[in-house]
């Protein structure tokens, strides 16, 4: 609507001017009609014209387009109501005679299913109600409803076009109701379903679980082989009794060999090793292993029996550490001898290097010279593999810290002497200034500046591992200290001659002077059983050093000889002062000999 006093369009709903606020005044539905009626027959002939004037003065003659738009919008907002006014009567007179339509497609159902159900008589009843319905003037359109009906259940309003009328309805006809399963009907499909799952768990039992029960039962009632473990030849084994009757032969397919049956059974024992013995690179600490045994009666007849199964242990290949006795170790020489121990005929590799050849010759005892770079970790990989064991594999680290001074000892030095003096050879950077921290004599330098070459004596002071030490410096260079183990074991000869008695005033003596023993290094002999073993690695004892008095002397003893002691056997034994365990002495044997007769 347009602004009597600004100009400005507003929508025809607005009760103010949405720019200037003046009143619009609202026009009366039958006014308003008759311009709408006016305006849509005009608008197509006489459009109004109105000056524009632009921002430079410039007038133009233009055609409003707003108010033809505003003429149309009002023409459709009254088309619009008189068609909400037109659908509610119908509604009204359709819910008085039982239906009440409200679009275009509705569907519906009556209880009234007689009168329907004639369509003769809807046909008079929709006269009657066609003569009751004036014509209405909807825009230029006669809406004259016409009413079908249409036989069945279902109504249907469908809006057709034909000449000048808008528009038909179909009037509901009566539609049979559905009827609601009660009682039992409802259930039938649970019930079905019920006996159908009772059917299938029924025939489970009958075909399946009935089968296997009767299967087991007779299984349990039938005697089963006894299997046990076993020793054959020192060595893990298994011992089989196989059920059968009596006298019958029971012949063994994998050991080519035939046992009677005796007393109901037939035994026989499998080493453990039968079956592993020639496996390549056997690592599996574990292996299922079978039997198939066949029974042959008296009347020749050999017919195959149940199969025998069981599980049997794969022992590790026995390696021993002697030198060093643990896995890692820090060292500052250049070589390290490694020394183990393993079982005749096996198979040894470091580094996979073979040393087998070695095994047999040296009663299974391995000694080895190890590298050893100043770069770390140095990594020494042992493997065995021994006959009737698997493959056992032990690692050894040898850490030796990185050097400023390079200061390396001969590789040809021995860490075991029986002499109290040892001369060691070593190499350092050429004009170095070389210190023996340890005792020592004759110091040879005089090759020290031009290649770094020197040598000198050392003095070992006391029976059993002695310390050389050795420290290089340089300017501008972090000093560099080498330390290595030397063992001193004099001779037999001469280390027994210097023995003392362990005896009735050699025993009280000795915890009476312990540290002075001990720092003179005292040797001590004696002859007794065995009492105790304490540990194996190293082996601790103690002994009693009795004599025929009968009064008991007890001494720990560690064991650094040749020969392993066995628990309750008597040994003469060599050793040297070491201490005190509880209240009794502690020694370390060198050499050990049978009792004299």
């Amino acid at each position: 609507m347009k602004c009597p006093v600004c100009g400005h369009w507003n929508r025809a709903s607005f009760p103010r001017c949405f720019r200037c606020g003046e009143p619009l005044a609202p026009r009366p539905d039958k006014a308003r009609t008759a311009v709408a009626k006016e305006k849509t027959t005009s608008y197509q002939q006489d459009e109004e014209i109105v000056i524009r004037v632009d921002e430079y003065g410039n007038e133009s003659v233009q055609t409003d387009k707003l108010d033809k738009l505003a003429l149309e919008m009002l023409s459709l907002h009254e088309r619009k109501r008189r068609g909400e006014i037109r659908q509610k009567q119908l509604r009204s007179r359709g819910a008085k005679r039982g239906f009440a339509p409200s679009g275009s497609s509705v569907s519906g159902s009556t209880r009234r299913s007689r009168f329907f159900a004639d369509p003769a008589a809807m046909r008079r009843q929709q006269n009657e109600w066609l003569q009751d319905i004036p014509a209405v003037d909807y825009d230029g359109f006669v809406d004259q409803p016409t009413y079908h009906a249409i036989a069945g259940d279902d109504v249907h309003y469908n809006q057709q076009f034909s000449g000048n009328h808008y528009g038909s309805m179909a009037l509901p006809l009566p539609r049979k109701k559905r009827k609601r399963l009660f009682g039992w009907r409802r259930f039938l499909p649970v019930i079905a379903i019920v006996l159908l799952l009772l059917a299938g768990l029924f025939a489970a039992y009958q075909f399946l679980l009935m089968p296997w029960l009767e299967q087991r039962a007779q299984t349990s009632s039938v005697p089963q082989p006894i299997i046990s473990a076993s020793i054959l030849d020192d060595m893990a084994a298994h011992t089989i009794a196989i059920p059968a009757p009596e006298g019958a032969q029971i012949y063994i397919k994998e050991l080519r060999k035939s046992y009677i049956v005796t007393g109901g059974y037939a035994t026989l024992q499998v080493a453990d090793y039968f079956w592993y013995e020639l496996i390549e690179n056997l690592t599996q600490p574990s292996m299922e292993v079978e039997l198939t045994p066949f029974i042959r009666t008296s009347s020749g007849e050999q017919k195959q029996m149940d199969p025998v199964r069981y599980t049997i242990d794969i022992p590790l290949s026995p390696i021993t550490l002697i030198n060093p006795d643990v896995t890692y170790l820090e060292v500052s020489t250049p070589v390290y001898n490694i020394r183990f121990h393993v079982m005749q005929n096996s198979k040894v590799f470091i580094n996979e290097e073979d040393f087998s050849s070695f095994v047999n010759t040296q009663n299974g005892y391995i000694s080895y010279n190890a590298a050893v770079q100043p770069v770390g970790n140095n990594v020494i990989n042992i493997t065995v593999r021994s006959q009737y064991y698997r493959e056992n594999s032990v690692t050894i680290t040898i850490y030796r810290a990185v050097q400023d001074i390079p200061l390396d000892l001969a590789s040809t030095l021995d860490d075991e002497s029986s002499r109290s003096t040892m001369t060691i050879h070593a190499t350092t950077r050429a004009g170095a200034t070389i210190t023996v921290l340890s005792p020592h004599e004759n110091l040879d330098t005089s090759q020290l500046g031009s290649t770094g070459v020197f040598s000198f004596d050392a003095v070992f002071p006391k029976i059993g591992m002695n310390t050389v030490e050795i420290r290089a410096d340089f300017p501008d260079k972090n000093p560099t200290t080498v330390k290595y183990d030397i063992y001193y074991l004099p001779d037999p000869d001469i280390y027994t001659k210097k023995a003392w008695a362990l005896n009735s005033w050699g025993y009280p003596d000795l915890l009476a002077n312990m540290n002075t023993r001990i720092a003179n290094t005292q040797i001590y002999v004696f002859t007794g059983p065995v009492r105790e073993i304490i540990s194996n690695k190293p082996q601790l004892a103690i002994l009693d050093a009795a004599d025929s008095s009968g009064n008991e002397r007890l001494v720990l003893v560690e064991n650094q000889t040749k020969t392993e002691w066995v628990l309750g056997e008597r040994y003469r034994i060599y050793a040297d002062a070491y201490g005190v365990y509880g209240n009794i002495p502690r020694l370390i044997a060198r050499y050990t000999y049978p009792p004299k007769k």
